[in-house]
């Protein structure tokens, strides 16, 4: 089986493609946990609002060893409410630090990949200070706690659940949105389809798994993934990204999670356990179909992949308390050359949804292909900040990472940015 993005180790192969040159360069008890599938909301569609390109923008200069190929970005405001950008060299055992605002670099946080502190491959991070950064290892079922000097606080060890459900190595990345989260003193962790659940896999394998890190408990989230293809499927060829999934948590305590061939989000509330189903179909694609008969050499299954028309990663934007919901748009790349690169800078073709606070389709904008990396974005006070270094556009520099500045508008019709 080809397998292109998640794999038995629980992370995604995709995720983790890299060039080596620049260019290629919860535990709800069970008695007061229950469901309700709901289809309300999201019924709403119209074209409100929409996102506006402004003249802002901010760079990042990028040093020598690292690459656009970025999958884990996030920003980080300290103690003393200063606002950095972080994200991970995806070349060496480090996490860049930036300046939001101004786009200086500040500093670089090393770790060891061998030894007493040793890391060994991490994917992604979370930081809670500069001295609490957690990093996922790839390779083990554990997070290490590390200090900025690159010793090693503590471990924790998420090899299964309380129930004995055997648990996978991830990564805590931005590519496919699926941060850590904490809440209430709790970590919440994602996974994959883990094909050690047998011919159950689907039904079995927990989308996130809630860690009581004080207790030592590990616990399931009361979400498993959804009917997009049977257990049997998926022990056939594919293309290994048909069960790639976003998550975000919102300030009503709720997560959201979009599951990219799938048009409905689910929403599940930490308060009160209930989970609702909500669809939040795009105006650009049919509903999102699992390529048949999927190529099985790697080039055919790039192209196949950055070809078919599926949603992407849905993040909460906190200041204007909307969501923002990206789509893949169905895509000819016959005749281009390098269909790894294509998918890593973020496909040809996306629109962005604009979902209000009860999940209504409130606009969508269409951007100009090759122009923009739909998978490098980050929520600013100001607006929705797109990284506009896309290999193919004219403007490409491969030793800068630019943001452009969107802000929310309204108005009666879509507007496409060109």
């Amino acid at each position: 089986m080809f397998n292109l993005g998640e794999n038995n180790n629980g992370f995604g192969i995709g995720d983790y493609m890299i060039n080596n040159s620049k260019h290629e360069k919860y535990n709800w008890d069970s008695g007061s946990f229950y469901l309700a599938i709901s289809c309300s909301g999201g019924k709403k569609e119209s074209a409100d609002a929409g996102l506006e390109l402004t003249e802002d923008s901010v760079v990042y200069l990028l040093a020598d060893n690292v690459t656009l190929g970025i999958k884990a970005l996030f920003p980080f405001i300290d103690k003393d409410g200063h606002e950095y950008l972080t994200f991970q060299n995806q070349l060496e055992p480090e996490i860049c630090v930036y300046d939001l605002q101004s786009g200086e670099f500040v500093k670089s946080i090393f770790f060891d990949r061998e030894g007493a502190n040793g890391v060994g491959m991490f994917g992604g991070y979370h930081i809670i200070d500069f001295d609490e950064i957690y990093l996922p290892s790839l390779q083990q079922s554990k997070v290490f706690v590390m200090e900025e000097s690159g010793k090693k606080k503590r471990e924790i060890i998420t090899e299964k659940t309380d129930d004995g459900i055997p648990l996978l190595p991830f990564g805590a990345i931005t590519f496919a949105y699926r941060p850590i989260y904490f809440n209430n003193g709790k970590m919440y962790i994602p996974q994959t389809i883990n094909m050690r659940l047998g011919n159950k896999v689907m039904e079995k394998s927990p989308v996130y798994v809630v860690v009581d890190t004080v207790k030592n408990v590990l616990s399931p989230f009361p979400i498993k993934f959804p009917p997009i293809m049977s257990s049997d499927d998926v022990t056939k060829p594919s293309l290994g990204n048909e069960l790639s999934y976003s998550c975000c948590l919102n300030d009503k305590d709720q997560f959201v999670f979009s599951f990219f061939f799938d048009e409905d989000i689910y929403v599940v509330s930490l308060q009160d356990g209930e989970m609702k189903k909500i669809k939040v179909k795009s105006r650009y694609i049919d509903k999102p179909a699992i390529k048949e008969n999927p190529p099985q050499d790697f080039d055919g299954a790039m192209k196949a992949s950055s070809e078919i028309p599926c949603y992407g990663n849905l993040i909460y934007d906190k200041y204007r308390k909307v969501y923002y919901r990206f789509v893949y748009l169905k895509a000819d790349l016959d005749g281009e050359k390098n269909y790894l690169n294509i998918w890593q800078y973020g496909r040809k073709s996306f629109s962005i949804m604009i979902l209000n606070e009860d999940f209504d389709v409130i606009g969508e904008t269409r951007f100009s292909d090759f122009t923009y990396i739909s998978t490098l974005h980050y929520i600013g006070k100001d607006g929705l900040y797109l990284s506009d270094s896309h290999y193919k556009n004219p403007s490409f520099d491969e030793n800068k990472l630019r943001f452009r500045r969107f802000k929310s508008v309204s108005y009666t019709h879509l507007r496409a940015h060109e």
